[in-house]
């Protein structure tokens, strides 16, 4: 993908761990200019990850950058973003720096099972609901989306927010199979 080769970002980061490029460009799902990397490794440093987002802030077409420290909280990890401009379209790239034994729900263990879920038809079907959702204005999570439709054979937007009405905000562990 274009973006993340302008920014260099698998080989940036894979000096400071094993790099996993997850959510829907992985699943060739994209709606929404949006970018996810997981980045395990034995100790995710402060540092370190600073180091790759001071190197990418100075890019051509780096617009901002953040950072949210979480390692004491159940979800623990650091976060990193951008915003990158690319041809009149600002993407979001969300970089999350993980412990390898990190013990939230991991996107590289479900990226696969979710490729080999999907079909023409529930590929289409996501790709709906997801376009409705931002015609509307409406965010939605991605996973809830997938587990929508392959866990629970939701068909389109309006069964999806019924659907998602009754699910509690946070974490999903959920996988397909």
């Amino acid at each position: 993908m274009a973006v993340l080769e302008d920014l260099g970002l698998v080989s940036r980061w894979a000096a400071h761990g094993e790099v996993h490029l997850v959510g829907s460009v992985a699943l060739d799902l994209v709606v929404e200019p949006d970018i996810d990397l997981e980045i395990y490794s034995a100790s995710p440093d402060i540092g370190k990850g600073f180091t790759v987002l001071a190197a990418l802030a100075v890019l051509p077409g780096v617009r901002r950058a953040r950072f949210t420290n979480t390692l004491d909280t159940a979800d623990p990890g650091l976060y990193f973003q951008l915003q990158y401009e690319r041809e009149g379209t600002t993407w979001k790239i969300d970089m999350w720096y993980l412990a390898d034994d990190y013990p939230g729900p991991r996107g590289n263990e479900l990226t696969g099972p979710l490729l080999s879920a999907l079909t023409p038809v529930t590929r289409d079907r996501i790709l709906a609901i997801k376009e409705t959702a931002l015609d509307r204005a409406e965010p939605v999570r991605g996973i809830r989306v997938y587990q929508a439709v392959l866990g629970e054979e939701i068909t389109d937007y309006a069964g999806f927010l019924a659907w998602t009405a009754g699910i509690p905000d946070g974490l999903s562990y959920w996988s397909p199979g």
